[in-house]
């Protein structure tokens, strides 16, 4: 979930990553239909070429942190929907063949496709999956299943957003394509959630946008949509200033602030997403 920091990590040991990431990519699509699946999330598999250069600079365990971080984050994800699946609290609404447990199968199968790169990419250097992932009162029932979900996803497409002003390379481009190939699915499997959080059998929540509305949580932690640190740099989704620009009143016409909010999403610090992700989960 945070390849940008990845990257940018790793560019300080290995400057040619760049170039090597785009021949990658070229070479995962002529695999076929897999390989054209799973090039938006090639990016693991160049970076994997930088650990001989790692180790030779000492830094191997600085990257090893970071890969292995956005690794459990996956671990987390995945685990999430692969216990929502199997929970016999979820089983009248998650049913076989049922629209709803397809969308879940498929968000789960996306994050295992994630797990997979990442421990390629680590080799050996993979940390084990943490022995349990307990999600509390998350499978109790299927509308705060669904709330939880928003949680996560709303935080992930957050997390992406917080670290792209860390590729900074001349050659950015390439990075910057698969990293937005990778968010723009992210943020469709909010949008998702949130839509099926509006169908009756989650209690008909007609409120519920598939966008973010303001600090709207509803029902989700707070600070998923709070200011991150510093919150100059990562604010709160109700900002309503962009570019130095107060949008309610700065283009010439009247926007409501819910108007504004919505069509900017925030993005959010590395250290408020892992606070957030432990407030809700034990591991």
């Amino acid at each position: 979930m945070n390849l940008f920091n990845i990257i940018s990590e790793l560019e300080k040991v290995d400057p040619e990553i760049m170039d090597r990431l785009s021949h990658r990519r070229s070479a995962l699509s002529a695999l076929g239909s897999l390989g054209k699946k799973m090039a938006l999330a090639a990016a693991p598999i160049a970076i994997g070429s930088a650990f001989n250069k790692a180790v030779g600079q000492n830094t191997l365990n600085t990257a090893n942190e970071v890969l292995n971080y956005a690794l459990l984050l996956e671990y987390l994800e995945e685990d999430f929907y692969a216990q929502a699946l199997a929970a016999p609290t979820l089983a009248a609404n998650l049913t076989s063949g049922s629209a709803a447990r397809g969308a879940i199968q498929t968000i789960k199968n996306h994050e295992t496709a994630h797990v997979n790169l990442l421990k390629a990419a680590l080799g050996t250097n993979a940390n084990p999956r943490p022995a349990s992932f307990d999600f509390g009162n998350a499978f109790l029932t299927y509308p705060t299943f669904l709330t939880f979900a928003q949680a996560f996803e709303d935080t992930g497409v957050r997390a992406y957003k917080g670290q792209a002003t860390k590729i900074q390379s001349a050659n950015q481009p390439a990075i910057l394509q698969t990293a937005l190939q990778i968010h723009s699915v992210e943020a469709r499997h909010a949008a998702h959630i949130r839509y099926m959080r509006r169908g009756a059998a989650a209690g008909g929540q007609s409120n519920i946008m598939p966008w973010v509305v303001g600090k709207e949580a509803n029902g989700a932690p707070d600070a998923v949509y709070g200011a991150g640190n510093p919150a100059a740099t990562f604010p709160a989704e109700d900002n309503i200033t962009q570019a130095t620009l107060t949008l309610t009143t700065g283009l010439g016409a009247t926007y409501t602030a819910a108007d504004v909010s919505a069509a900017f999403d925030e993005g959010l610090d590395n250290t408020t997403v892992t606070t957030i992700a432990r407030s809700v989960v034990t591991f």
